[in-house]
């Protein structure tokens, strides 16, 4: 049987909405990070062409995320758009700002 709309009205005013406590969120997902046994490095990457990519994904009405390999010793970039996810994998010891020109290219013109 179910609830009577008093109770459901009570139930609602006393159920509380998600925390807002977002410093206790990321201190608990940075708590599980180490130090990154490959080579890739997004902190080696040109910021510009991290911005242009998001830029170019965005303005068609896609999504796009930066990542690495779980051994950390490939960058990952993954696409979504259209309900469809892609992600491109670049070893660690690539260019990565050539191959971000490249993605962007893609985006931008339709031609790597």
């Amino acid at each position: 049987m179910g609830l009577s709309d008093e109770q459901l009205e009570a139930k609602r005013k006393t159920k509380k909405r998600g925390s807002v406590d977002n410093a206790g969120r990321l201190k608990r997902i940075l708590a599980g990070t180490g130090q990154q046994s490959g080579k890739a490095d997004w902190s080696g990457a040109d910021p510009r062409w991290l911005a242009a990519i998001i830029h170019v994904v965005t303005r068609v009405g896609g999504a796009v995320s930066f990542g690495y390999s779980r051994d950390g010793g490939a960058y990952s970039v993954s696409v979504m758009l259209d309900g469809e996810r892609e992600t491109l994998w670049f070893n660690g010891g690539v260019d990565i700002d050539a191959e971000l020109e490249g993605v962007h290219a893609l985006f931008d013109t339709g031609q790597p």
